[in-house]
C-alpha cells in the first residue's frame, strides 16, 4: 500500500510519517522545496514537489497511490484573505478531486475542533451537535469548514472519504507555523521560564496527543464510515489541571500565578500596536477564554481507538524530548 500524504512537514503529519514509516508502509508526501522536512528522510517516503494549490502536481503525485491522508492548511501566518481560501479550501477541492478520479482506496481529510465551535460550561460536545457556520470568526474556521463541506459533498458521490477533528495539540514534534502547547507549558517550565495560569483558569481544554491522533487518523483511514466526522482528543482539562500534570511530570511546583483576561488583552493590543506583529499565537484568546469540551466517544467505539491519558501522553512526550537531546535539536 502506498499512501499520499499532504501536511507531512506539520506537527500531526511529522509523527505520522514516522509512525507509518516504522510500520513499513510506502508514502509519496507532497511538500513545497522550502518546506522543513528535518527527521523525514526515512524508510518508505518519497518526496514529490509541489503544494496542493497545484492540481497537476498533485494528481502526479497521487499517481499508483492507494490511500490519500489530507492534512495540509493554513493555520496561523498573515497572509491575505484569498490566499487562506486558496490553499484551505480550493487546495482540499483540488486534492479531493485527484482522489475522486484516481479511485483510491480510502482518504481522511484531517479538519479542526474549532470548527466545531467552543462549548458552553458544562456541555461535552459530540458529532451530533450540528456545526453553526454562523459562529466561524476566524479566516482558518470559514475556509477549513468550506473544505469539509467540499468532503461531505464528494463522499455522497462515493468517495470514501473521512473527517476528523483533532483538538488542541501535544507532543514532541514541531512545525513552523506557531507554538504547540508543550512549547508553552511543559518546556517553558523545564527551562526555568516564568510560568502563570492564564485567564480565570477555569475554562476547559480538550487536548490531543500527537500520537494517538495519528493513530486515529491510520484507523479512521481503514475502519472509519465513509462521510463521517470524528473527534480525536484525550482529557478535558483546565489549565490549573494542566499545569498540575506538567509539574508532576517535571518534579515541580505548579504555577500560582494568575494573569487575568483583560489585562492579557491589553498587552496583546498594544504589544501589536507597538511591534507591528501579534504577541501571542492565533488561537491564543480561544484557548484561555473559552469552553473546548468534546467527547471521543465515537472514535473510540468505531474505530477501536485507545487514547492515553493526558498525563501518561505528556509523560511519553517529556521522555521523548529528553531522549532527543533536548534543549537542543528537537
Amino acid at each position: 500500500m502506498t499512501i499520499f500524504i499532504t501536511g507531512g512537514t506539520s506537527s500531526i503529519g511529522r509523527v505520522l510519517i514516522k509512525e507509518y514509516s516504522r510500520k513499513g508502509e510506502s508514502m509519496m508526501v507532497l511538500a513545497r522545496k522550502t518546506s522543513n522536512r528535518t527527521g523525514l528522510d526515512l524508510p518508505g517516503v518519497t518526496f514529490c514537489d509541489g503544494d496542493v494549490t497545484d492540481p497537476v502536481a498533485i494528481r502526479e503525485g497521487m499517481q499508483g497511490c492507494d490511500c490519500v491522508i489530507h492534512m495540509a492548511a493554513v493555520v496561523g501566518n498573515d497572509l491575505p484573505e484569498e490566499e487562506w481560501w486558496r490553499v484551505n479550501r480550493d487546495g482540499s477541492r483540488h486534492v479531493l478531486q485527484a482522489a475522486f478520479d484516481l479511485g483510491v482506496n480510502g482518504m481522511v481529510q484531517v479538519s479542526s475542533m474549532s470548527i466545531l465551535g467552543d462549548t458552553q460550561p458544562g456541555e461535552m460536545a459530540d458529532e451530533t451537535r450540528p456545526i453553526d457556520p454562523a459562529r466561524h470568526v476566524t479566516l482558518y474556521q470559514k475556509t477549513k469548514f468550506a473544505a469539509d463541506e467540499l468532503a461531505r459533498d464528494f463522499a455522497a458521490r462515493g468517495l470514501p472519504v473521512k473527517i476528523v477533528y483533532p483538538g488542541f495539540g501535544f507532543g514532541c514534534s514541531f512545525a513552523s507555523s506557531h507554538p504547540s502547547m508543550q512549547d508553552q507549558t511543559l518546556l517553558r517550565m523545564a527551562a526555568g521560564k516564568p510560568v502563570a495560569v492564564m485567564g480565570s483558569g477555569k475554562n476547559r481544554l480538550f487536548l490531543a496527543y500527537y500520537n494517538d491522533t495519528a493513530e486515529a487518523i491510520r484507523l479512521a483511514l481503514h475502519q472509519g464510515k465513509n462521510g463521517e466526522g470524528y473527534i480525536l482528543g484525550n482529557d478535558n482539562l483546565t489549565f490549573p489541571e494542566i499545569w498540575q500534570a506538567v509539574a508532576n511530570v517535571l518534579g515541580k511546583q505548579p504555577p500560582t500565578r494568575r494573569i487575568p483576561l483583560p489585562l492579557l488583552r491589553a498587552v496583546s493590543y498594544f504589544g501589536e500596536k507597538f511591534r507591528g506583529k501579534p504577541v501571542f499565537p492565533s488561537d491564543f484568546f480561544d484557548m484561555i477564554a473559552l469552553n473546548w469540551c468534546f467527547s471521543n466517544r465515537k472514535a473510540c467505539e468505531e474505530l477501536g481507538w485507545q487514547p492515553k491519558t493526558f498525563q501518561g501522553a505528556l509523560t511519553e512526550t517529556w521522555q521523548a524530548y529528553q531522549a532527543a537531546g533536548w534543549p537542543g535539536e528537537k
